[in-house]
């Protein structure tokens, strides 16, 4: 039974060994040429294997590039993706709004209502696990009787947080 699942493990790496030189024998054998050329070189330094070194080391450069562009592993891009899809962690710009008017969350929508009030923001990661509000510091500003926490999000969404008296 053992000398069975050798030979059936034999027959899986070799059916492996076959597909993947099937699919990269250019890479495979450019990047053998390359170490030996460069090899060869190194011992008897001459310009014959100067062509040797050109062509199989562009070629390895070449597949290189084209897998970095086609792979997950190696995308910027995808792999951003993918860690904001699985991070609990956001980034938002909160705006303290500071006033004076008890009936701001009425008129904020009016535009020039909105920009006449005393605003600060700031950048901040935010993480969804915990409260939102419990993550944004109260800053009191002694001129004014309120304070109005909202976050902005990457849409440029406003989402009201916490009203400070």
């Amino acid at each position: 039974m053992e000398k069975e699942q050798v030979e059936g493990i034999k027959d899986v790496v070799i059916r492996n060994v076959k597909g993947v030189w099937r699919d990269y024998w250019l890479p495979i054998t450019a990047f053998v040429v390359l170490i030996v050329s460069c090899q060869l070189f190194n011992l008897t330094h001459s310009g014959f294997f100067y062509p040797l070194m050109f062509v199989s080391g562009w070629i390895v450069v070449m597949f290189a590039l084209k897998f970095k562009s086609e792979s997950a592993v190696f995308s910027l891009k995808k792999l951003t993706k993918q860690r904001q899809k699985d991070s609990s962690y956001e980034m938002y710009t909160i705006l303290r709004i500071y006033t004076n008017d008890s009936d701001f969350q009425e008129y904020m929508h009016i535009r020039e209502y909105f920009d006449s009030q005393h605003i600060q923001m700031e950048n901040r990661v935010i993480d969804h696990n915990h409260d939102i509000e419990s993550q944004i510091l109260f800053i009191r500003n002694p001129e004014f009787t309120y304070c109005y926490h909202l976050l902005m999000d990457r849409k440029n969404e406003m989402y009201l947080i916490g009203e400070y008296v």
